[in-house]
């Protein structure tokens, strides 16, 4: 996906987004990721079979910060991946650092999506 280093001002949070973009397109087969809600919100969207079929995303944060998106997962019981905010289709995943995106973690939170979406 071209332009997907644009909707980063942090060179911190774009190397987080470069690890999740790398592990979500080799985690999932026939994705495809689109930038959505322009300038603002920069936000980038994984979704299978049609762009309304999104599973996850991701976006740059406050201060420097990396947020990955998943859908049609509600519950995580995971001792180092934590939910914050209170999406109502989408629970978001914050990190503060590369070394918090564990790539075993990651996996195993999108095998949940790829498991729950009826897509």
């Amino acid at each position: 996906m071209e332009n997907f280093n644009q909707i980063f001002k942090s060179s911190k949070a774009k190397e987080m987004g470069n690890k999740l973009k790398k592990i979500i397109e080799s985690h999932f087969n026939n994705i495809e990721g689109n930038i959505v809600g322009g300038a603002k919100v920069k936000l980038v969207l994984y979704s299978r079979n049609g762009k309304n079929n999104v599973l996850c995303g991701i976006q740059e944060g406050n201060d420097e910060s990396c947020m990955l998106y998943v859908h049609h997962v509600d519950e995580v019981n995971h001792e180092r991946l934590k939910f914050s905010g209170k999406g109502k289709h989408a629970k978001r995943i914050k990190f503060i650092d590369i070394n918090d995106i564990i790539v075993d973690d990651i996996k195993w939170l999108l095998s949940k999506v790829n498991e729950n979406a009826p897509f």
